[in-house]
């Protein structure tokens, strides 16, 4: 997937939504912070992901560490 975009709320849930859409379309979940996420495969063959980046359309970053270990624990990817 190329340009997958993402925002965390309020209540520290991460949203996943296709490029096509802009993070403002979210604004009514008052993110905290938004950007990209990619998804991969580490070194042990297991998936995987990360946040990172800035949203323009909402003037927020993302906060890289911990929207990731969100996304992770939300998507199941946490163990591995």
């Amino acid at each position: 997937m190329n340009n997958v975009k993402y925002i965390r709320t309020k209540n520290d849930e991460i949203i996943i939504f296709g490029g096509i859409m802009q993070h403002s379309d979210f604004r009514h979940f008052n993110p905290l912070s938004a950007g990209f996420i990619s998804f991969g495969i580490n070194k042990e063959g297991y998936p995987t992901c990360k946040c990172f980046g800035t949203s323009i359309s909402l003037n927020l970053d993302s906060i890289p560490e911990k929207d990731t270990e969100l996304a992770k624990q939300q998507l199941g990817l946490l163990y591995w």
